[in-house]
């Protein structure tokens, strides 16, 4: 047998404020009317855990006296249930097993009303299954629920809606549910979003993925926006009470040191072009000169775009719990998280190898790597250029990610590509400032970068390439 029980969020109060009925829950409080003994001690019966509806409103029958009709408060609930529709989980279960729980993840949750249509029905193409506490959850950035898969039958049923098929073809491909069960999970499915329509046995429209995106591109844009869901989100230090905050500056690697130019800075005030001409004529040049980029060069380009300018100390007091920095570029809570390495393929004055900027020091650190890791690099940006010429010096942008998850919960990952784009438009203007030929690459292989520099591929994610070099004398 089927039954439909339905509960409030955990943590949900009622209170009795001035004579209504006010329900305090995770999206703040809702008002949903008078406030009456029958009513609240519905409401608390499902705050307490699954009830089914039938049985809240035969409660009230029985606590209704022959001068007090009972339909005033039944009315009353239908329409409390109604307003506290974001706050309402909604289970199905089939013989006292419960099969899937609705649990709305935000305040704008609506659970649809309409039944799941006869016709042929599909699983969304955004669906994804996953564990969540001692349960599969399937989720959709296009859906506001998270619906619980509580019992190995639920999931049965999952995996034969991947295609689509009506319902007797469902009651064929799991048996072990009875079709009234199946009927109710299809309708939880479809009013939560997950399931739609499908139109001569092909996916319809509604299931598919929006044109233009890939799932995992639409799962990291729902992420990294706050939505309200029922996740940590932004500067709430998820990780303040169990690790110290990584430094504001890398450790320093092993290896031999070189160390830069300083540029005088005044100079190049009095002798830089114009912000004006540098920005009109910034450019992607995949074209070097006959004689490569100097060491000197070299240096003043890394101090002009990424040195180290500023190093503040926490301040808890003053709400800074972690030591910062400031640099040319900004970064989200001045977080600093962005770290550069180098592949030197030609450069007069610097051997060819592999280097990791100090930006503090304003040095570089020679790592070990063969030529042919240098190599497997500008492959790379060949092959992302439509093989244009080797490029003097080949920077990889890694992310200390830590630094920013740290202090923000949720889009820790999206606050280091917004920081890189920073970075890379300073490396393009103060390039272009320079007279030199700079490209920023729109892809690559994780991998190459994390083998060539020894990183660790989950706390010093490579998240940017760029390009340098001496520009082509003009004709």
């Amino acid at each position: 047998m089927t039954v439909h029980l339905l509960s409030l969020h955990p943590g949900t109060t009622l209170h009795d404020e001035r004579g209504l009925l006010t329900v305090r829950h995770r999206w703040g409080a809702t008002t949903t009317g008078p406030y009456t003994p029958q009513l609240a001690a519905a409401l608390r019966t499902l705050a307490d855990g699954p009830t089914s509806l039938d049985g809240l409103a035969e409660r009230i029958r029985t606590a209704a006296r022959a001068e007090t009709p009972a339909e005033p408060q039944l009315a009353l609930l239908r329409h409390a249930v109604d307003r506290l529709g974001h706050t309402l989980l909604r289970h199905i279960t089939a013989d006292a097993q419960v099969l899937a729980t609705a649990v709305p993840l935000a305040p704008e949750a609506t659970f649809g009303r309409e039944p799941a249509p006869d016709a042929p029905v599909v699983l969304a193409r955004a669906a994804h299954l996953r564990p969540v506490g001692d349960s599969l959850a399937l989720e959709s950035p296009r859906s506001r629920f998270r619906v619980r898969i509580e019992d190995g039958r639920a999931a049965a049923a999952l995996a034969a809606l991947a295609r689509p098929v009506t319902a007797a073809e469902l009651q064929s491909s799991v048996r072990d549910l009875p079709a009234d069960s199946l009927d109710a999970l299809r309708s939880l499915l479809h009013a939560t979003g997950f399931l739609h329509p499908a139109d001569d046995g092909s996916r319809a429209a509604a299931a598919e993925l929006p044109a233009g995106w890939s799932f995992h591109e639409l799962l990291a844009h729902d992420g990294s926006r706050a939505g309200l869901r029922d996740r940590q989100y932004g500067p709430v230090y998820p990780l303040r009470g169990t690790e110290p905050p990584p430094p504001p500056v890398a450790p320093a690697r092993p290896g031999r040191t070189v160390r830069l130019h300083r540029p005088d800075l005044g100079r190049v005030a009095r002798e830089d072009r114009s912000f004006t001409d540098v920005l009109e004529n910034r450019a992607s040049r995949r074209a070097y000169g006959e004689h490569p980029l100097s060491l000197a060069e070299l240096g003043a380009y890394l101090y002009r775009a990424a040195r180290v300018r500023t190093l503040l100390d926490a301040r808890p007091e003053e709400g800074r719990p972690y030591a910062v920095t400031g640099r040319p570029y900004p970064s989200a809570g001045s977080a600093h998280e962005l770290e550069l390495y180098l592949a030197v393929h030609r450069c007069d004055g610097l051997d060819r190898g592999l280097y990791h900027y100090d930006p503090l020091g304003h040095a570089l650190t020679a790592l070990p790597g063969g030529p042919g890791t240098v190599d497997r690099l500008l492959h790379e940006s060949a092959a992302a250029t439509g093989g244009a010429p080797p490029p003097d010096v080949h920077l990889t942008v890694v992310s200390r990610v830590k630094r920013l998850s740290w202090k923000y919960a949720a889009h820790a990952y999206a606050l280091t590509l917004k920081n890189s784009g920073v970075l890379l438009q300073t490396l393009y203007l103060v390039g272009t400032a320079m007279g030199l030929s700079v490209c920023a690459l729109g892809g690559g292989d994780s991998d190459t970068p994390v083998h060539a520099f020894g990183l660790d591929p989950y706390d010093e994610i490579p998240v940017g390439a760029f390009l340098i070099g001496s520009a082509p004398t003009a004709p």
